[in-house]
């Protein structure tokens, strides 16, 4: 009865219809609450509703029941991960990440890459967090229109939520709208903090790290960048240590060597020159 239900709510999923997914996968669970599968089936569901709460709880019950060391449990700890940004918490992302990122190199696992995404999206995350803090110290009006551009988003949000209560919108159209709000208040506060940085004259100005530039497995800046033979780049370091324990190549999982590598000349250059302008980037 409860694989019944769990098929049911596969074919809702498949079908875009991820309230109705979420309630047989409930079901299922309630008929059997030791199978992890359900539970995972019923994260990604919420993933797609924007229900990060509810993510971080079936993701936890999952590895729970999986073994936290168990490389089945990877695709769990990238699901309470996505949660954890989703819940503005970058630094329990990074740390839940880096560690099933780990796991994954040693066991070859197809999570490597989503994992590998998630730990520089927390790692963007946490270098926001402090750039707002920074800005925020070297000016007193913009911070106080920083906090009502945030205020006001979270009357926003909250009536949105009221409506949902009253079921006068679901909860496909309440992640939509809320996304819409947040993605508004967010052009917003970059319209204001450059307008400062122009009457500043550059003094109060974002600093930013181009992606171009992270290494994709220690996620740090670059310093002696290698291209591998499908076209991506890594630091020499991090990749020689990646490829000497995987054997892989962490992107398209191809069998790789350490003389496989190539100098890709023009990036480092390019990362010479950000970092002689931009000393700070060092301890990003």
């Amino acid at each position: 009865m409860d694989q019944e239900l769990k098929a049911k709510g596969n074919e809702l999923f498949k079908a875009g219809d991820y309230t109705g997914a979420e309630e047989f996968f409930s079901q299922a669970i309630l008929k059997n609450p030791t199978d992890p599968t359900f539970f995972t089936n019923r994260a990604i569901t919420r993933i797609k509703l924007e229900k990060w709460a509810e993510v971080e709880h079936d993701a936890r019950a999952a590895i729970d029941i999986y073994g936290l060391k168990s490389p089945a449990a990877l695709k769990s700890s990238f699901y309470l991960a996505q949660a954890l940004l989703g819940l503005k918490r970058p630094q329990e992302a990074y740390d839940v990440a880096s560690d099933a990122y780990q796991l994954s190199l040693a066991a070859k696992n197809v999570q490597t890459e989503n994992l590998s995404r998630t730990l520089l999206r927390a790692k963007q995350q946490l270098w926001d967090a402090r750039e707002t803090a920074r800005l925020r110290e070297m000016n007193e009006t913009l911070k106080g229109v920083e906090l009502l551009i945030e205020a006001d988003l979270a009357r926003s949000v909250a009536e949105l939520q009221a409506q949902l209560e009253r079921g006068e919108i679901g909860e496909i159209g309440f992640g939509q709208d809320e996304r819409a709000l947040r993605e508004d208040a967010q052009k917003k506060v970059t319209d204001v903090r450059e307008a400062f940085r122009i009457s500043s004259k550059g003094e109060i100005q974002e600093r930013i790290v181009p992606d171009y530039l992270i290494d994709g497995i220690t996620f740090e800046i670059m310093h002696d960048p290698v291209m591998t033979p499908s076209g991506s780049s890594f630091d020499r370091l991090s990749l020689s240590k990646y490829v000497e324990k995987a054997g892989v190549d962490p992107i398209t999982r191809a069998p790789l060597t350490v003389n496989d590598l190539r100098p890709n000349y023009a990036l480092k250059a390019a990362c010479e020159e950000f970092l002689t302008k931009n000393g700070w980037a060092v301890d990003w």
